[in-house]
């Protein structure tokens, strides 16, 4: 409703309404225009109305509605407005019983981002558009189209998407077929020319379309759609996948919301962009970029280890997808809150709710939210807490609505997951608990003023595994990457001043994350102004974040010499002299150190000074530069063949392949060798047989012992386990020892 008040709004109509409760979004009508009122009554239709527009959720004896009918004033449902706004556009109608806002939005801003300005009605918020819809200059309109009570009959789209067809709205539907029938007549009101984009692996929307002569086409998981994904990788929030159509590879894709339910949202969006005529990198670019939805698993919170999802989803399907989800985020205690949404849907279903919760640690039930329902005899939250107890959850508690963020933050403890689920004003009890849990984090007017005073990016609870080699870890409270020096002063002097613990990170090659995060701080010199390099003779300036493969490369085409053993080395200049990181292949130049003639560093009082390379003590993967920020290094090398140089590194680089694990997520070498002893960590592990060795998703390399790879979305609790038993056996076998060479934070 608020979606098509908008719109009409910006069409210059006069608009008012009425909502049982005010909320940022109805603020947001009056800011443009609008006037809407708190509570249904017959004082708030005012003389001038013509036209009364009622949803769904309101019954038949509503004030408003007989005073509507008792001065003649015409009455109309809300599917009716959005047909004559679909009659005057190329209408992309999304249905379905789950998927459809979140479908909707990424259709809607892949149009936006192609220039096409689409008209845009969707169910719940997006951050694009600062809302959830807008009015736009173009031919193409794209909403939702609600099958709960057939009214999507009154729109006649151009193209239409149906995600999947469940049982589901059970108040207006009687049975299956009577759903199937209602869908096979929004597919018979396709405009000429149009067609339907189906999911291939939902047996009843496959069913509807039997006898549809018209264009279809398919979205699906396996290879019997039209569309469908291959080589799927998720980890976190992050998805990736290579997307297959009719038998020809388009392309990677990356998805920035989690979720198998979500690639199948993907595809279908693919599908509509594709019959569009849109270049497939430009839709994949549109997705990557695209931010979520509200309250479709949202991140509401994310610190000191315990993380807040917010989402819609009120149906069993709805949520075993959602709590599959929550597994990309191992060994965290799920705590769900779930209110159940109508009487109808409780009564019917409450089989499937009894199963839907499955590997939930808590769970924290509240009563019906009704809509406009009434209760039902028999039917209450009771009926849900005694099938879920039958299926074998122990741990449930039922709340009032009032009590729950108080509940919830006195049992919280690191580690926890805590989703709040359902489609009614439990969203309430997400905002008190957010707002509970920020109190004890970093003031968001805190944030606000550091982003005033950084020249640079500042970002609020940035994933850190995606910064590292071992794809592991929480996010981080704050991520700063500072513009120049000057502005790392300032970045420095603020942590400083609110007591903010700081981490510097470069790309994150030697460094093992907490599951939990990092609450502070974390720095990464990745702006242009740290990744400059110039060459003067034989003495190469080369700024901090400046990556190490690529200067060997440079060096070696400018035949330089003195790199060529660190090749296959990953990381920045700054993060393999701080680590002094070395290649042992190589006679002369084992470790970066030895050609470290100069550094200019900033310590964290923010004071520039510069070092020679005598200033600094170089040991085996360490130096004495803990206190300081490097900045740049002045690096002296020697001038050699290039043909030699490059052959170099290719010798160097063959012999890494063969003993090392450069396919795999890793920090590289786990474990510093012992001084004074005739095996190497590797070797040590190798005679004990530990080699192949796993905990949960963690693994001792087959390759080479000393790494452990992430071999299926390990956590940092997995590798330290498994670190601690390599410790372990080696002191037991060996008596020594060992220290960990990867950096724990």
């Amino acid at each position: 409703m608020s979606g098509i008040a908008r719109v009409l709004l910006e069409m210059g109509y006069k608009v008012s309404g009425s909502d049982t409760e005010l909320s940022d979004i109805t603020k947001r009508l009056e800011s443009m225009g609008g006037r809407v009122f708190k509570g249904h009554s017959p004082s708030n239709i005012s003389k001038d109305v013509e036209v009364l527009v009622y949803s769904s959720s309101i019954v038949k004896d509503n004030p408003e509605l007989e005073e509507a009918r008792r001065r003649k004033i015409r009455v109309i449902h809300r599917a009716e407005v959005l047909g004559e706004l679909f009659n005057n556009k190329k209408g992309i109608a999304v249905t379905g019983t789950h998927g459809k806002t979140t479908t909707t939005s990424l259709i809607s801003v892949m149009l936006k981002n192609s220039n096409m300005d689409p008209t845009v009605i969707i169910g719940g918020e997006v951050r694009q558009f600062k809302g959830n819809a807008k009015l736009g200059n173009g031919p193409y309109l794209v909403a939702e189209a609600d099958e709960s009570d057939s009214s999507f009959l009154h729109l006649r789209p151009l193209y239409a998407v149906i995600t999947n067809i469940e049982m589901e709205h059970l108040d207006h539907y009687k049975t299956l077929d009577d759903i199937k029938a209602s869908y096979r007549s929004f597919v018979g009101n396709l405009k000429d020319g149009g067609a339907v984009f189906y999911n291939q692996g939902d047996a009843n929307a496959k069913d509807i379309l039997k006898d549809f002569h018209g264009d279809s086409e398919s979205f699906g998981l396996s290879q019997d759609a039209d569309i469908y994904p291959i080589a799927v990788k998720m980890v976190g929030f992050s998805t990736t996948f290579k997307c297959i159509y009719k038998n020809k590879l388009l392309g990677k894709v990356t998805l920035n919301i989690p979720g198998m339910h979500n690639v199948l949202n993907a595809l279908a969006t693919i599908l509509i962009g594709l019959g569009l005529g849109l270049d497939f990198n430009a839709i994949a670019s549109s997705i990557k970029n695209f931010e979520g939805a509200r309250r479709r698993f949202q991140l509401r919170y994310s610190s000191g280890g315990i993380m807040l999802i917010d989402d819609y989803a009120h149906h069993p399907t709805e949520i075993r997808a959602v709590l599959d989800t929550c597994k990309n985020w191992k060994n965290k205690r799920l705590v769900v809150i779930f209110q159940p949404h109508r009487y109808t849907r409780t009564k019917f279903l409450a089989d499937d709710f009894g199963r839907c919760f499955e590997g939930v640690n808590k769970l924290i039930l509240t009563d019906i939210y009704a809509a406009s329902e009434k209760p039902i005899k028999g039917v209450s939250i009771k009926n849900i807490c005694d099938k879920v107890k039958a299926n074998g959850i122990a741990d449930i508690a039922i709340v009032d609505k009032n009590d729950i963020a108080e509940y919830v933050i006195r049992l919280k403890r690191r580690g926890d997951m805590i989703v709040v689920l359902g489609a009614g004003d439990i969203k309430k009890a997400a905002d008190d608990i957010c707002e509970k849990l920020e109190r004890r984090t970093l003031d968001k007017k805190l944030i606000s003023e550091l982003k005033r005073s950084a020249k640079g990016q500042v970002r609020v609870e940035e994933p850190i595994a995606p910064h590292t080699s071992f794809r592991i870890g929480g996010a981080s409270s704050i991520w700063v990457e500072p513009a120049d020096i000057a502005d790392l002063k300032r970045i420095l002097m603020f942590a400083r001043t609110h007591k903010i613990p700081v981490f510097v990170i470069g790309n994150g090659t030697n460094l093992l994350v907490s599951d939990s995060g990092f609450n502070g701080m974390m720095i990464h010199l990745g702006s242009p102004f740290f990744k400059s390099v110039r060459i003067k003779g034989e003495t190469v300036r080369v700024g901090a974040g400046f990556s190490l493969p690529k200067l060997i490369k440079l060096c070696c085409d400018k035949a330089l010499s003195g790199l060529e053993s660190l090749v296959g080395i990953p990381g920045t200049v700054g993060g393999a002299i701080y680590m002094n990181a070395g290649g042992s292949a190589n006679p002369i130049y084992k470790n970066i150190g030895e050609v470290a003639a100069s550094l200019k560093v900033m310590d964290y009082s923010g004071k520039i000074k510069r070092l020679k390379g005598e200033d600094v003590k170089f040991g085996y993967r360490r130096s004495n530069l803990g206190g300081y920020i490097i900045l740049e290094a002045a690096l002296k090398l020697k001038k050699h063949h290039k043909d030699v140089l490059n052959l170099s590194c290719t010798q160097f680089m063959a012999i890494k392949r063969e003993k090392q694990v450069l396919d795999m997520p890793s920090a590289g070498c786990i474990f510093k060798n012992p001084s004074n002893f005739q095996f190497t960590c590797g070797q040590m592990i190798d005679m004990l047989g530990l080699k192949g060795k796993r905990m949960g998703g963690a693994e001792i390399s087959p390759k080479h012992a000393n790494f452990i790879v992430n071999k299926d979305n390990a956590t940092c609790k997995d590798v330290l386990a498994l670190a601690e038993f390599i410790k372990k056996k080696v002191k037991e076998n060996y008596n020594i020892p060992l220290e960990m060479e990867v950096k724990v934070i």
